[in-house]
């Protein structure tokens, strides 16, 4: 177990290797200490919806294992079709590394293929269970349950996100999805249509994350940086505050607790059940 004296060594190593590049998704604007504080809430986001052992990314079955895990929150990435439907991938095109399509779609941009092409790809081995999903199906497996869809918008515009809310207002689940959300502007939107809404801002520096908790946001997520200042901030306003840690060096015990200790209330992870400590150290 590493002293905080060696975890600060070892947080600015990561922080001057973040900048360059080495560490993707987390990186802070200064190295100086960080206040000791409360987090207000104890959440972890399972990163593409899943926990991260044998179910792809963004995937029902992912969503399943991570709810059996304990884990409510579920953070998936969703595109529009070409044709108009809303489905869940990460990426925008085909390849060997995220899924098992025939080799004559390797390369083909995911937003041209229609549902029954999409249904026809297999996301890991077992093509029943792992096709590439629409919204509906995803919102239909959590329904019922204590779930929310964190929603990450690719290609994020206003017609995307509407969309996506006039369809969970439809399935009566508006109350299960948590829209992420980068400009005020869009923030302003979303509550002129849908003023019960859901919203995560996603915040680069102090000013964006003044401008968000004007519009009543859940969460903040502070993306590359990190202050109490900013903590405080978003606490009084009685927003929780996210910090993503996935994909990177930093997504272990060490660094979860650490964040926890100096106020971060909700982590997003690649591992969301062990970062929830439902699993044994």
């Amino acid at each position: 177990m590493l002293t905080l004296r060696c975890l600060r060594y070892q947080l600015l190593v990561l922080f001057v290797l973040a900048v360059s590049g080495c560490c993707p998704c987390f990186y802070l604007a200064g190295v100086g200490p960080l206040t000791p504080l409360t987090p207000a809430a104890h959440l972890a986001v399972a990163h593409r919806g899943s926990v991260h052992r044998e179910a792809p990314d963004n995937s029902l079955a992912a969503f399943r294992e991570s709810m059996t895990s304990g884990v409510s929150f579920l953070e998936v990435d969703v595109r529009r079709s070409d044709a108009g439907d809303l489905f869940l991938f990460h990426d925008g095109s085909l390849s060997l590394h995220n899924s098992n399509a025939p080799r004559e779609l390797l390369g083909a941009r995911v937003q041209g293929l229609s549902i029954k092409a999409r249904n026809e790809i297999s996301l890991g081995s077992r093509a029943a269970l792992d096709h590439i999903p629409t919204l509906l199906e995803a919102l239909n497996l959590v329904k019922g349950s204590s779930a929310t869809l964190q929603l990450d918008f690719k290609g994020e515009s206003d017609a995307l996100v509407l969309q996506a809310l006039e369809l969970a207002r439809s399935e009566n689940q508006l109350h299960q999805v948590l829209l992420q959300i980068r400009s005020s502007a869009r923030l302003k939107v979303v509550r002129e249509h849908f003023p019960q809404a859901r919203l995560l801002a996603r915040c680069l520096n102090m000013q964006e994350l003044q401008e968000a908790l004007n519009y009543g946001v859940e969460f903040v997520e502070l993306e590359r940086w990190i202050s109490s200042e900013a903590i405080l901030l978003a606490h009084g306003a009685n927003a929780k505050v996210l910090i993503n840690v996935s994909g990177s060096c930093l997504d272990e015990r060490t660094t979860w607790k650490y964040l926890r200790s100096r106020g971060v209330d909700t982590i997003m992870t690649d591992f969301a059940d062990q970062a929830l400590g439902n699993t044994p150290q």
